[in-house]
C-alpha cells in the first residue's frame, strides 16, 4: 500500500477514535478534565451544617434543597474548554490534523503531478528527433 493512501487511512482512523472517545466520554461540548475543586464541591455536606443554616434562616423547611451534581470527571468535548494546554485537546483538534494531513499528502500529489513531464514511449532519453 502506498504512503499517501496509509496517511489517508490514519486520517480517518484518528478522527473515528476521536469520536468514540467523545460518545464514551459523555459527548459534552467542551473539553474538561477532573478537578478537585468540583469534587469537593459536590461532596454531601458536614455534619451538621443543615442544621446550623437552619437554625440561622438560611434554608426553607418547606421545600427540598437539593445540591446540584457537578461530575469531575475527563469529557472529551466537540470544541477545547480553555486556553489551558490540557483543555485544548478536542475533537475539533483531532479533525483539523486529519484534514490537515490529508490535505497536504493531496496537495504534494498535484502538485508532483503537474511538474512532472509527460514521457512517452515512442523517444529514448537523448534521442533526437
Amino acid at each position: 500500500m502506498k504512503l499517501p493512501h496509509l496517511i489517508h487511512i490514519a486520517a480517518a482512523a484518528l478522527v473515528g477514535a476521536a469520536l468514540v472517545t467523545w460518545l464514551l466520554t459523555g459527548h459534552e461540548g467542551y473539553t474538561r478534565w477532573p478537578d478537585a475543586r468540583l469534587a469537593h464541591a459536590d461532596a454531601p455536606p458536614a455534619a451538621g451544617e443543615n442544621e446550623l443554616l437552619s437554625e440561622a434562616g438560611f434554608t426553607d423547611n418547606r421545600t427540598a434543597t437539593t445540591r446540584p451534581d457537578i461530575q469531575s470527571r475527563f469529557a472529551l468535548g466537540l470544541v477545547p474548554g480553555g486556553a489551558d494546554p490540557r483543555h485544548l485537546l478536542s475533537v475539533a483538534d483531532a479533525v483539523a490534523a486529519a484534514l490537515l494531513a490529508s490535505g497536504s499528502t493531496i496537495a504534494l500529489q498535484s502538485r508532483s503531478r503537474f511538474r512532472r513531464p509527460a514521457q512517452t514511449n515512442n523517444s529514448s532519453p537523448g534521442a533526437h528527433p
